[in-house]
């Protein structure tokens, strides 16, 4: 990989590859976020907007169900873009199973702090979850002003921005995590190493055990059997393992003034898709989605924030 790349650049996109693999193993993962990526309330954008548009996809990754989404929206063509080579396999993987013409992607290296592109080549720039990832605020306000030099005037720039007012959730069991993951060399091979099978044969184990005492426990112990899956197991593994998680810092607000400040213009939120998950978040999903409840606000404040906006 070429020395242009910070180690925390090279380390987030290694880890990230190595997770979203499970896409793949697990179809359910994959489908859901397909389903949002697919549904134009994402966007707040009319049925037709898609349709014969070149899009880039900034720090791509190797998930492919934007791309599948985006050719089944109607787009011409979409440019995956991330660093190095590695991911590359994996998307082509991707494409494939979901039957997307070879030519209707093209694969660059590059990262979104420099984009590769002369200025107005997109009609349509997309990045997600990347940015609040980036070593530094600086570096996030640079992905920005990439993001909309290389769309043309009148094209669109949508990115996950971070998280807005953050709860209790971000505030502090997350923060908590994190570092727990950083000091505790336990906690954090119990991350490195984690699987369905494993969490969930443990928690079967330590529940039978005390069946004698309690025999309402054999009813919970299929219960908490569908609680924890793949897509659990890689949530944390997403939340805990990636070295730089600037979400807190990047608001609403300050997306706006950054979008601005680069001269887009009709800034506005998605309210969004309703995930349908299948682990134990789904109970905890219709308080992603309500968060005008002050119960959800409590906890999850004012959400994760998703801007688009036009190029004047």
């Amino acid at each position: 990989m070429t020395s242009n790349y910070s180690d925390t650049e090279i380390k987030t996109k290694q880890i990230y590859i190595e997770q979203h693999k499970n896409y793949r193993r697990d179809k359910s993962i994959f489908q859901r976020h397909l389903n949002s990526a697919v549904d134009l309330a994402t966007y707040d954008v009319d049925s037709d907007y898609f349709l014969g548009k070149h899009i880039l996809d900034a720090g791509c990754g190797n998930t492919g169900y934007f791309q599948v989404a985006m050719f089944r929206l109607g787009a011409r063509h979409v440019t995956c873009l991330d660093i190095g080579d590695d991911w590359k396999y994996e998307m082509e993987k991707v494409l494939m199973d979901n039957e997307i013409p070879k030519e209707f992607c093209d694969f660059v290296d590059g990262s979104t702090t420099d984009l590769p592109f002369p200025e107005g080549s997109f009609d349509f720039v997309a990045s997600n979850g990347v940015i609040m990832h980036l070593e530094t605020v600086e570096m996030a306000k640079l992905a920005i002003s990439e993001l909309s030099r290389v769309v043309r005037r009148g094209g669109g720039v949508y990115s996950h921005i971070g998280i807005d007012k953050p709860g209790i959730v971000d505030r502090y069991i997350v923060k908590s995590l994190r570092q727990a993951y950083k000091e505790d060399e336990e906690f954090k091979s119990f991350i490195d190493n984690i699987t369905p099978e494993g969490v969930n044969n443990e928690i079967s184990s330590i529940y039978k055990n005390c069946e004698e005492y309690d025999g309402r426990l054999d009813g919970a112990i299929c219960l908490l059997a569908t609680l924890i899956t793949l897509d659990t197991t890689t949530f944390w593994q997403n939340m805990l393992q990636v070295p730089v998680q600037h979400g807190p810092l990047l608001s609403e607000d300050w997306g706006r003034y950054e979008m601005e400040r680069c001269g887009l213009i009709n800034i506005r939120r998605p309210k969004g898709s309703y995930w349908i998950r299948n682990d134990f978040r789904r109970f905890l999903a219709p308080f992603h989605f309500s968060l005008e409840s002050p119960l959800a606000k409590l906890f999850y404040g004012n959400g994760h924030v998703k801007l688009i906006a036009e190029k004047k």
